[in-house]
Parts: structure tokens; sequence; C-alpha cells
């Protein structure tokens, strides 16, 4: 499936989340965190959300409909028995119900109404102000370096994604997650396949950008994950 960029252009810089019914309890405590520390315009995609919560985010940003089925992702028995077990192994079963919202982020990155965009995931928690993220943008994408994996090649965390409107990356991102889900664990996974075709159209990160929970706490974290 063809995906196209949206062409509308709300501002030049923004912010973009995603939720659905499983993670919206998060909104709140996200957008406390967010607007203590930083005033770009934000936009919420529609994963699936409730009435409530996609009235909530009408009243503070954009609320994004992606225009696409609201199921799509295979599920288990669809998928081939030897990766189900490699996917089980490294993440246990509970990270299954998550999928459908996973690979429905592409497809936000391409409505982003912004010409230059953060995608920020719900749990991340915004500790600090954001206003010189947007300098790393030197290239289409940006982001930071996955801290824990057991592969020995580079793998890019996809819980904060700076880019830039009409990227191919983000492109091809989008139409693999849609056709091609069945082959990978989530959205992460298909984003680093299409990162070693582009290895000189990323910036990468300084991690403070994307701090992990796992490595403790750092007072210079920006944003937390």
């Amino acid at each position: 499936m063809k995906f196209n960029w949206s062409s509308e252009n709300l501002s030049d810089r923004g912010i973009l989340i995603g939720a659905d019914l499983t993670q919206e309890w998060l909104l709140p405590w996200w957008w406390d965190n967010y607007s203590c520390n930083a005033s770009f315009p934000v936009a919420f995609a529609d994963f699936g959300m409730s009435a409530e919560a996609k009235k909530w985010c009408e009243d503070r940003g954009r609320l994004l409909s992606l225009g696409i089925p609201a199921i799509f992702v295979a599920e288990r028995h669809e998928i081939d028995a030897a990766l189900v077990s490699e996917m089980e192994a490294a993440c246990g079963n509970g990270f299954w119900p998550s999928r459908n919202a996973w690979f429905k982020k592409p497809m936000a990155c391409l409505n982003s109404p912004f010409s230059e965009t953060i995608w920020i995931d719900l749990d991340c928690e915004i500790r600090l102000p954001l206003n010189f993220l947007f300098l790393f943008l030197k290239e289409p994408v940006a982001l930071a370096k996955e801290t824990f994996h057991c592969s020995d090649s580079e793998i890019y965390n996809a819980g904060v994604i700076l880019f830039k409107k009409g990227s191919q990356m983000i492109e091809e991102w989008a139409e693999q997650s849609f056709e091609q889900n069945h082959l990978f664990r989530g959205d992460q996974d298909v984003l680093n396949t299409i990162i070693k075709k582009f290895p000189s159209k990323i910036t990468e990160l300084p991690e403070i950008y994307n701090w992990s929970r796992l490595k403790g706490k750092n007072p210079k974290a920006i944003i937390l994950h």
C-alpha cells in the first residue's frame, strides 16, 4: 500500500504523540510533564481512543485520524512459529496487545501537520525544555541509539524521533509496517531494517533526549523513557 504525506502545514515545528484505548490513561500525565517544559503545538494520533479521550485531545491540540483500517496487524497465529518463539523469548507474552498501536506510529508520522516533527512515545517523561532538540535535525531523521539490545549491530530506539516532512525513510517505514508486520516484533524493528538502507540520512541524538529508565537516574536527562 502506498502512503502519502499530509499536505496540511499547521506549523513549522511541533510534537506528535499517539494513543489507543489501552494507553490513553497516560495522556494527562504526559501532558502535565510536557506543558511544564515546552509550548510547541501538539498533534494527537488516534490509534483507537475512547470518545472522551478524543475530546480531551481536541481541547489541547490537533486530533489526527489516520485513514487506515482499525486492525491490520498480523495476530499471533498468523506469524511464523519460529518468529513467535523468538519474540516471546525476548519480550515475554505481554507485548502482543500493543502491536496494533505500535505499527500505526509510522502512519501517524506521515499525517503530521508540521514541517519538522518530534514523535514522542506516550511513556516518555518530558523533564526539561525541548528548545534545542530541533537543532539536531540536520538530516531527514534523527534518533538515539538503543541502550539495551543483544545484537552486535547498532540499533536505534524509536521512542523519540525527529523527522522532516517528505523523508523517504518514513514513507518506507509506513509501507513496510502496513504490509510486512507479520515479519517483525514491532515498528522499531522495521525502522532499523530501513535505516541500514539509509545510513547517511540519520543524525544520532545525544542519549539525554531518550534516556532509558533502566540506566538509572540522570538529572541531565531531558526525556526519560
